[in-house]
């Protein structure tokens, strides 16, 4: 009995560890792996945290510099997040978020309280933050996603991220 016990327990983790092994390596028939769908989720959820920001600002922002920033900011980011949802939609279909994560989503709710300068200040704040952990979330796809249609997409929207970033900054100067 003291000899099929420990043979007992090492088939009992082998046998649980195969599962997780197999999901580490687990690829879908899209060519994506775990690293592709988390893109998928901080990307969609990301555009649609600077989405809500942006509309913000019709009804909020003092300066006309904003506004127009941030219709740039809701034009680009509805075209790639409906781009971004075609392309996640398929045979695993890769989850898309349905809101901005809860961090954007305090930072929506104090541009909501403010108006006319003391927004403008505060939302090209919000948006160099943002902008920056955009481009970092697609910088990871491109270099670690394995799915070849969201590395593709990634990388053809990092450049509009960074002009987004370098607009956001220049608003924050003031220049």
């Amino acid at each position: 009995m003291h000899r099929t016990l420990p043979r007992i327990l090492a088939t009992a983790l082998l046998a649980a560890a195969l599962p997780m092994a197999a999901l580490a390596q687990h690829t879908d028939s899209k060519g994506g792996t775990p690293t592709d769908a988390g893109f998928v989720t901080n990307a969609s959820g990301a555009g649609l945290a600077e989405i809500e920001a942006a509309k913000l600002a019709d009804t909020n922002a003092g300066s006309d510099k904003v506004k127009t920033f941030a219709h740039q900011i809701i034009a680009d980011h509805t075209k790639a997040g409906e781009e971004l949802k075609t392309l996640a939609a398929g045979d695993r279909g890769y989850a898309t978020a349905e809101s901005p994560p809860p961090a954007n989503q305090k930072d929506i709710d104090a541009l909501k309280m403010l108006n006319g300068a003391a927004f403008d200040k505060e939302f090209a704040k919000v948006m160099v933050a943002d902008h920056q952990k955009a481009v970092a979330i697609f910088e990871v796809e491109v270099e670690k996603g394995s799915n070849k249609d969201l590395q593709a997409f990634a990388k053809k929207t990092l450049p509009t991220l960074k002009e987004h970033l370098k607009m956001a900054r220049a608003l924050n100067t003031g220049k």
